[in-house]
């Protein structure tokens, strides 16, 4: 079993057992939202949150009621392939691949456009640098290698650890926000 499996076990079980998740959902949000990174962006991509990651439904409805222009992404195949479709409320998601919440392409526009936006990036933990260790199937990997604006990673304070294998095609996150605020850790990062 190879170093990033045997992790991604550690921190899943380390993310199940979070203390007051709800709160510090809502305490990440908030870094979030109040964030210059995130007021500047015209258009936000997100993840639909599920399981014990950290909640983006309450980031998703107040960018839904700025105005702002807000993806998610769909999973288009089993090679880690995916594009991003623009909701203009949660109730035009259903359940996709791995369970996790799809906009309805058929109700949804593609993104072709993805200039002023920002990604929010899921990860199960995230080092002090910013790299990430997802869930071994690529996906954002596969995407974040041609996107070129801002990566967010978000993230509870305890799954934030010194460092992660990183491998050649790895990107690190411009910003980490957690419960205790929004750092930049790539370098050239501003708030």
């Amino acid at each position: 079993m190879s170093v990033k499996s045997d992790l991604r076990k550690e921190f899943k079980l380390a993310r199940s057992a979070v203390k007051n998740k709800s709160a510090k959902d809502t305490q990440i949000a908030k870094a979030l939202i109040n964030s210059d990174v995130y007021q500047n962006a015209e258009l936000v991509l997100f993840y639909a949150s599920f399981g014990d990651e950290v909640g983006t439904d309450i980031c998703i409805a107040d960018a839904l009621d700025k105005g702002k222009k807000i993806a998610l992404p769909v999973c288009t195949d089993k090679s880690g392939n995916m594009k991003f479709y623009y909701i203009t409320s949660l109730s035009q998601t259903v359940e996709g691949a791995y369970s996790i919440r799809e906009p309805d392409t058929a109700l949804c526009r593609e993104v072709e456009d993805f200039s002023s936006s920002i990604c929010i990036v899921p990860a199960i933990a995230f080092d002090k640098q910013g790299y990430r260790l997802g869930y071994g199937g690529g996906y954002y990997d596969r995407f974040l290698k041609n996107y070129t604006s801002i990566f967010v990673g978000l993230c509870y304070n305890e799954m934030i650890v010194e460092s992660l294998p990183v491998e050649k095609y790895d990107r690190a996150v411009d910003f980490l926000v957690c419960e205790k605020g929004i750092y930049a850790v790539r370098q050239g990062g501003s708030k």
